[in-house]
């Protein structure tokens, strides 16, 4: 396999500082294999070593897209395209940025198709867990079947200006749905929110979380507070908002 030689790596970085993901996404070239499921949405992007786990990523992937399909009730069928990178330096690469082995990114479409990033299963041993894997799955997942129902931006940092969907509810509703596939999440993050002594103002919660001064403290209160939200107003009114949003009939100042 060619390995990416660091100046190139470095260039895609200094992208980052200038591009949105969705405008700088390029396929790392260490990923030459393509194959379509039988269900027909589902492509996987691999390299030839990756072959082994295909099997685990398909079926993982599959029970996690239909899970968020049946949650929001959503009818139209979606085409993903998963860029599995071999390693994690070509997971930086594809997403141009510093990043985990752990990582996952929902960057946007590539020839009609939703992408998911993420390193294989087979060198990145905690998305070798079923249960993890499905949960983080439907967290992006998610990403894309809010943004297919409201029609919001692709563009994270342009929610604001547009008074488009806030993406504390957009990741809210990914976390609320990550931790129902993968439970151990809901204790986690209950004890985490419960040490946590000051919250952002919601106008700063607009835009792209991890923008924030303090992204795990904001991850948090979007979790908090569309888990609330969910309990008190009930899901098919959110989601009746998110509808709403594609002809602008909703303030989402009034929300929280």
């Amino acid at each position: 396999m060619n390995g990416i030689d660091q100046t190139l790596l470095e260039h895609r970085f200094e992208l980052g500082k200038s591009r949105y993901i969705s405008e700088r996404l390029e396929k790392s070239p260490n990923i030459t294999e393509h194959c379509c499921s039988l269900s027909g949405y589902l492509h996987v992007s691999y390299a030839v070593q990756d072959v082994p786990v295909l099997p685990l990523v398909q079926g993982v992937f599959l029970g996690a897209y239909m899970y968020v399909k049946d949650w929001f009730g959503y009818e139209n069928d979606m085409m993903f395209d998963l860029w599995m990178a071999p390693e994690v330096i070509d997971l930086q690469y594809m997403a141009g940025l510093p990043c985990e082995e752990s990582s996952f990114f929902a960057p946007g479409r590539r020839n009609g198709m939703h992408v998911i990033l993420f390193v294989s299963p087979q060198s990145c041993r905690v998305n070798n867990d079923k249960d993890r894997l499905l949960g983080i799955f439907a967290h992006e997942v998610t990403h894309y079947v809010v943004q297919g129902i409201s029609h919001a931006t692709i563009c994270s940092m342009k929610r604001k200006q547009e008074l488009d969907v806030p993406m504390w509810l957009e990741e809210g509703f990914c976390q609320l749905i990550d931790s129902e596939l993968y439970p151990s999440l809901q204790q986690r993050r209950a004890e985490k929110i419960a040490r946590i002594t000051k919250w952002y103002d919601w106008g700063d919660l607009w835009n792209d979380l991890s923008s924030c001064d303090d992204p795990a403290t904001a991850y948090l209160q979007a979790y908090k507070e569309t888990k609330a939200l969910v309990e008190t107003r009930g899901k098919s009114e959110i989601i009746r908002l998110l509808y709403l949003n594609r002809t602008h009939d909703v303030n989402w100042k009034d929300l929280p």
